[in-house]
């Protein structure tokens, strides 16, 4: 299977079964954030909504929080979620985590 520049970085472990629907559309993902307070923006809506609909999505959003060191590294829309969700999330399930270092495994 041939993966999007957009999830390609993710592609460590289990391959995920289907295309990603973000496939072709890179620029899209990275929006500017909006405050975890606002509402999505238009751009994050649009990303979100070809989220909603893809194959991969639990497997890009597992892979985006494992593969972020810090809340601080996650950025644009993935996994179906926008920035400040994935950031929130990733703080729910790791805390405050320092960042990586050469030879450390997580």
């Amino acid at each position: 299977m041939k993966l999007s520049t957009n999830a390609a970085s993710l592609a460590e472990g289990p391959a995920p079964t289907g295309n990603p629907a973000c496939t072709g559309q890179f620029k899209m993902f990275f929006p500017k954030a909006s405050q975890a307070s606002d509402e999505p923006s238009k751009a994050e809506r649009r990303a979100l909504e070809i989220c909603g609909r893809c194959p991969v999505r639990e497997w890009c959003l597992e892979r985006d929080l494992v593969e972020s060191s810090t809340a601080d590294r996650i950025i644009g829309v993935r996994g179906g979620l926008r920035e400040a969700d994935r950031r929130a999330l990733h703080l729910q399930r790791y805390g405050q985590r320092p960042a990586k270092r050469a030879g450390v495994t997580w």
